[in-house]
């Protein structure tokens, strides 16, 4: 009777353990992977142009149009393109002048002694910072047209 008795205790243990488990399958922690979503990437590359007018001898004009996409107010970022060198896009972003939900901004800049052609595709890396203090990081490849 007593090995009859410690068989169901160690059971219905062996139960509640396997139940447990599987409601924390079931209900998660908040730490799982998630697939990319617009908190994830933010800004989305409306076009990247160039070369435009007037033709710097020193290097191509290049303009990047951009759209803020998530729900939430950016306060700062910047683009960083990929060519033979490293060219920063500083967006006049900031506390006092943020970029607010749907809303687009441009920016051009001489791209000094940079190449590129228009069948390739380039990185584009992508930063920047929500009004709330969290920060996105990302990187596109996009086609200058």
């Amino acid at each position: 009777m007593l090995k009859k008795h410690k068989i169901i205790c160690f059971m219905t243990v062996l139960q509640f353990v396997l139940f447990s488990g599987a409601l924390a399958a079931c209900t998660g922690n908040g730490t799982e992977a998630k697939p990319d979503s617009i908190q994830d990437q933010p800004i989305e590359i409306v076009s990247v142009k160039g070369p435009l007018e007037p033709i710097n001898p020193g290097g191509p004009i290049v303009g990047i149009t951009v759209k803020n996409i998530s729900n939430n107010t950016i306060v700062s970022f910047r683009i960083t393109l990929e060519l033979d060198r490293t060219f920063r896009f500083e967006f006049d972003v900031s506390d006092t002048n943020p970029l607010l939900p749907n809303k687009t901004i441009y920016m051009e800049q001489i791209l000094i002694n940079g190449g590129f052609a228009d069948d390739i595709e380039y990185p584009l890396e992508i930063n920047g910072t929500f009004q709330d203090g969290n920060t996105f990081s990302y990187t596109e490849q996009v086609v200058i047209t």
